[in-house]
């Protein structure tokens, strides 16, 4: 086969449609992944709040991780800069975010005192 036998619009088409379909399916895997975050938050304010046992915190910090480490393949083509859904990149950064400051919150190296302020901050307790 020479090179003046392939069609390029073939090709491109096929790019094309593979492309669009892993985009597809991208979003629909950070747009879960998202949620499954915000389902962590639900969860935390049920059982970690008041005196949490150490089997919760652990079961806690071990499915952020897990969060986390899916979050960095989404992070990884969502910060290409030719990356086309600018949207789906900020949520994505976002939600990244949000699970690291879960890990430092939780299980970091932070003081009570910050902690507290958070926690007031987030849920305007006073």
């Amino acid at each position: 086969m020479t090179a003046e036998s392939l069609t390029l619009p073939l090709a491109s088409d096929f790019v094309g449609h593979m492309e669009k379909r892993l985009m597809n399916e991208l979003a629909a895997a950070a747009g879960e992944w998202s949620e499954c975050a915000t389902a962590l938050t639900r969860w935390e304010d049920e059982h970690l709040l008041d005196n949490p046992s150490a089997d919760l915190l652990q079961r806690h910090k071990a499915t952020t991780e897990r969060l986390l480490r899916f979050g960095k393949t989404l992070s990884l083509a969502a910060a290409d800069p030719d990356f086309p859904d600018k949207k789906l990149a900020a949520m994505v950064s976002a939600t990244e975010r949000m699970l690291q400051d879960k890990l430092v919150m939780w299980h970091g190296k932070m003081k009570n005192e910050r902690r507290e302020k958070i926690l007031q901050a987030a849920f305007h307790e006073s």
